[in-house]
């Protein structure tokens, strides 16, 4: 049944008690319409609406959270980071492949320096999405190896807190035997190998497509791991056009010129070895697909690739955000 708490953490609102403890009913709703199966929900929406109201349904479901940014007497709750996660539906965001690496990269952060200062809802949020991940990449079986390295990062996480986290004892344990069971399900996984249907294969096409595919790959590894894959590939993965497209993309003009030799013709640059020296230095380039922005108006965070209800949408002016920045905002 819900009660109102009157304590310092949530005054005021109702909670339910569900069966991983007690939660605040407004994100519980949340929760639970998120988790409903997508086809029950078309068919809900088919048979209780019009086609008109349909669509006006369909678009007030996009994620969006207004953002607060203080305490004044019109608005006297500040938004926190756990009802950001849930409104923003980030467990359901893993699904779409262009918010997957924002996700990840998002609980890279959380894991980094943030866990052990989250409320013990926060945590039960994090989890929930940090399993709705490793679902997704055992069922699409892409990403493995960003799975691989996020538990890493929460195994260490869980251990560097183990003393002077927020929340139980209990729920600490039980994060950590969840990352175990996790951690199972990943090294246990085996990738179907692709039956010979007689079907074009990668190795198949022409090396111009190959080249501009390697091209497209932002992150040098993907380039390496696809190259051992064949000895055309090896050789297309060597080519200097490519090393050099990507020293332009994820190193700036300055960060290059202290690589890059003064005397030397440019036709004549290793650009491989300017790449690792650069990448040793300076880090790799996050890059994302989709990414969420706050809009300048109504101060909305929102996925860019959905958009939100805001009443200038044609004239306002959004700040995208990246995974630092977001964290910055709900920063203590």
């Amino acid at each position: 049944m819900p009660f109102l708490g009157r304590d310092w953490r949530s005054p005021g609102d109702e909670w339910v008690r569900t069966t991983e403890g007690w939660e605040k009913l407004r994100l519980w709703r949340f929760k639970v319409f998120e988790n409903l199966n997508e086809n029950v929900i078309a068919r809900i929406i088919r048979l209780a609406l019009p086609d008109a109201d349909q669509t006006y349904l369909l678009e007030r479901r996009r994620p969006y959270i207004q953002y607060n940014k203080g305490v004044s007497k019109e608005r006297k709750e500040l938004i926190s980071l756990s009802e950001a996660l849930v409104r923003l539906d980030m467990a359901g965001a893993v699904k779409d492949i262009r918010r997957f690496n924002f996700v990840c990269k998002l609980l890279q952060l959380i894991m980094k320096s943030k866990l052990a200062d989250l409320s013990g809802t926060a945590q039960k949020n994090v989890f929930v999405i940090l399993e709705a991940l490793l679902n997704h990449a055992l069922k699409s079986e892409f990403n493995l190896g960003t799975l691989r390295d996020l538990l890493l990062a929460t195994e260490r996480a869980l251990q560097e807190g183990h003393i002077n986290h927020i929340g139980s004892s209990c729920l600490w344990s039980q994060h950590q035997d969840t990352v175990k069971k996790l951690v199972n399900r990943l090294s246990q996984f085996q990738i179907k190998q692709r039956e010979d249907d007689g079907r074009v294969t990668f190795s198949d096409l022409p090396d111009d497509c190959i080249r501009c595919i390697l091209r497209c790959l932002g992150d040098h590894r993907d380039v390496i791991c696809t190259a051992q894959t064949s000895t055309t590939i090896y050789d297309l993965s060597h080519e200097m056009l490519l090393w050099r497209q990507l020293c332009f993309f994820h190193f700036t003009d300055k960060q290059l010129v202290t690589f890059l030799p003064e005397s030397m013709d440019v036709r004549e640059v290793d650009w491989k070895y300017i790449y690792r020296r650069c990448y040793k230095r300076f880090g790799r380039r996050d890059t994302f697909a989709d990414t969420l922005a706050l809009c300048s108006y109504c101060s909305s965070i929102f996925w860019q690739s959905l958009g939100h209800p805001c009443v200038k949408e044609g004239e306002s002016v959004s700040k995208e955000l990246s995974p630092e920045n977001f964290m910055k905002l709900f920063s203590m």
